[in-house]
């Protein structure tokens, strides 16, 4: 019966015949099909009722997926394939079984699908190398896979990689909004990395799609070999230590670190943690390298740029950010009513850099570089910012408008700790007054102009945050 099902398939793959002629060819040799044709609990009765289901999806429209086939014994597809992926590097094989794609918009779905690719394929080469041999030059590097990301972490580079990947992510979801906005013809996963990259269209989408494939081999093999590498706590291969006790005829390891069995014992390490936690954020560990700051009793470092980073340097840059912020914020409301003689008004001050005058522009600029080069002396990186006779000099002081500091020391120190705090706030403060016009298109004041119906542009696509943020879905 089924030999004669999956020749009889092919002949007429495509569907031009009537359901009754497929099933009257098949029970020529089965003919019992015909009356079981709604039993379902008989194996010719699903037969035929897989076969209808099949039919009336593929007359309405709907490909069969070629990556999900169907019962091994009838060799044929029996998902239908989405279309949404019809145009998209890799729709030949219609792999979508949970029909994510007809819930998700496509361009996300792949986004995201080739960036977890790329980092699972650079992470299966990295951590097999690293359990090869191969290590960064340093002490701090000088462990085991396994132990790698606490040693990182503990090290205080894992805060700086996160950083760096979120400014990646921020500024990857700018050329997707883009993308899906259609200012710019940028296909998911188009970051301008042209290396070996094919010229022809052809060659172009076969690129595409071993890319994909392997990124899916890839995230499948990472999954496998940290699971791998935790349960048998062995190096890549991972079953030496099972192979070799097998040749001794001894016992192979037994319990799993997922258990506990394997773990360290760490006594007191909860009276340890409790005693150096942060004040500011007592779920993280009290930063190291904040003492004789002014403001450092309040403990607050949570990315733990201080581990890594000359404390002086960082807070240099943080009082003059600062200071620039609180000068910005008033600039920022006063474009919007005043301006100075020559200048074109720009009742939204994000438009303001536009309309002032070149040559007014290129003045501050210069203004600007002379002052960040010139009141170091040229020593302007945290190599030797603070070296020589900057050893003396306390962070942030320029040497200027001393005189109306007060002399009494602790007032001194109140007056600073309050410049830092209003630096922090203003640094927040001008983010939100930036993000405010650029979300209601506008000036800052009014807060919400007349005629106002919510976030424009960005927000406003036919996506899942659009749909909540417009109340499309009724939240």
């Amino acid at each position: 019966m089924f030999v004669t099902f999956r020749s009889i398939w092919t002949s007429v793959g495509d569907f031009s015949v009537n359901l009754d002629q497929l099933i009257d060819a098949i029970v020529v040799e089965a003919p019992q099909v015909r009356d079981a044709r709604w039993t379902t609990a008989s194996t010719s009765g699903r037969v035929v009722r897989y076969l209808e289901v099949t039919y009336k999806l593929v007359k309405a429209g709907y490909k069969m997926s070629a990556a999900v086939p169907g019962p091994a014994t009838f060799e044929v597809p029996f998902l239908p394939m989405s279309p949404a992926l019809e145009g998209i590097p890799g729709e030949e094989e219609g792999f979508d079984p949970m029909g994510f794609s007809l819930a998700f918009e496509i361009g996300w779905l792949r986004e995201a699908e080739l960036k977890h690719g790329r980092v699972a394929m650079l992470a299966t080469v990295g951590w097999i190398s690293t359990d090869l041999g191969m290590r960064v030059p340093g002490d701090a590097f000088q462990v085991s896979t396994i132990e790698a990301h606490d040693a990182m972490v503990k090290f205080g580079g894992m805060p700086q990689i996160l950083i760096w990947c979120g400014l990646l992510e921020v500024l990857g979801l700018f050329a997707y909004v883009n993308m899906r906005e259609g200012k710019t013809d940028r296909k998911p996963g188009d970051f301008g990395l042209r290396g070996f990259y094919p010229q022809d269209a052809k060659g172009q989408y076969e690129m595409q799609v071993k890319e994909l494939r392997n990124g899916r081999l890839a995230m499948l093999a990472f999954s496998g070999i940290v699971t791998s590498a935790v349960l048998t706590q062995e190096k890549w291969p991972f079953f030496d230590a099972v192979i070799s006790a097998v040749a001794r005829d001894e016992k192979a390891p037994q319990g799993s670190t997922f258990c506990g069995n394997a773990a360290p014992q760490r006594a007191g390490a909860r009276t340890v943690r409790q005693a150096s936690a942060s004040k500011s954020l007592p779920f993280l560990p009290k930063p190291q390298n904040l003492g004789g700051l002014v403001g450092g009793e309040a403990e607050f470092d949570p990315v733990g740029f201080s581990d890594i980073i000359d404390i002086k340097w960082l807070r240099e840059a943080e009082l003059k950010h600062g200071r620039v912020c609180m000068l910005a914020t008033i600039g920022f409301v006063a474009e919007q009513y005043w301006q100075l003689p020559g200048f074109d008004a720009a009742p939204d001050a994000l438009q303001a850099v536009w309309v002032a005058p070149a040559n007014a522009t290129g003045v501050l600029l210069f203004l600007a570089g002379y002052i960040e080069s010139a009141s170091y002396g040229g020593k302007i990186t945290m190599l030797d910012m603070f070296e020589g006779e900057g050893a003396n000099r306390a962070p942030g002081d320029l040497d200027f408008g001393k005189r109306f500091l007060p002399t009494d020391k602790a007032k001194a120190e109140d007056l600073a700790l309050k410049e830092l705090t209003n630096g922090r706030l203003a640094m927040l403060a001008f983010s939100g007054m930036v993000h405010h016009n650029l979300i209601v298109k506008g000036p800052l004041f009014p807060l919400f102009p007349e005629g106002y119906t919510g976030p424009q542009g960005a927000w406003d696509l036919d996506s899942t945050a659009g749909a909540l943020n417009s109340g499309r879905w009724g939240l």
